[in-house]
């Protein structure tokens, strides 16, 4: 029996999509990092680094992903501008969840550390991105990691705010000493 080509076409399609969700279903179950979402944070090093736990006891490291906050003083080295306002940030993102984290994995970086994007239950079904809301607030900047976050793009237009209204790290006095 002589296939059509519509039928050709029809089955290349099907084919197409079965292994592009082969692909990406391999690409996201990386059994490396945890597929769990909820999390609760137990310690912030500073504006980009949180420590997080599940119920039954496991920890984990994270890095927020696509952002750079300033680094806090670290023994002989000086902090950055904004270092303690980031952090204090994100410290506030936190008890406004109530701990209660959604982290989102996407690599591992050379630390070990789990690189995610981190968020939290807003106001009725909204979800507040951690990492946004740093970049609205000029207390990060973007950062090129080896993997792309999946809102990287929401990412630099939350960048784009903040440089545009001269916040945070993005006011002169501030860009001068970072």
């Amino acid at each position: 029996m002589k296939l059509s080509w519509k039928t050709g076409i029809i089955l290349t399609a099907i084919a197409g999509a079965i292994i592009s969700a082969i692909l990406i279903f391999q690409r996201t179950n990386q059994p490396s990092i945890a597929l769990t979402e909820e999390w609760i944070a137990t310690q912030v090093a500073d504006g980009d680094s949180i420590t997080v736990r599940q119920t039954d006891g496991s920890q984990m490291s994270v890095g927020l992903c696509g952002i750079d906050a300033s680094e806090l003083k670290q023994g002989e080295v000086p902090g950055q501008p904004l270092a303690h306002e980031a952090k204090q940030k994100l410290l506030k993102l936190i008890a406004a969840a109530d701990n209660q984290l959604m982290i989102v994995p996407v690599a591992k970086d050379s630390d070990g550390r789990t690189v995610a994007e981190v968020m939290a239950h807003g106001q009725g079904e909204a979800e507040i991105s951690f990492q946004e809301e740093l970049l609205k607030n000029g207390l990060a900047r973007t950062r090129d990691f080896s993997v792309e976050c999946p809102n990287q793009l929401a990412f630099e237009q939350a960048e784009k705010i903040a440089k545009a209204s001269k916040l945070g790290i993005w006011n002169q006095s501030n860009l001068e000493r970072h």
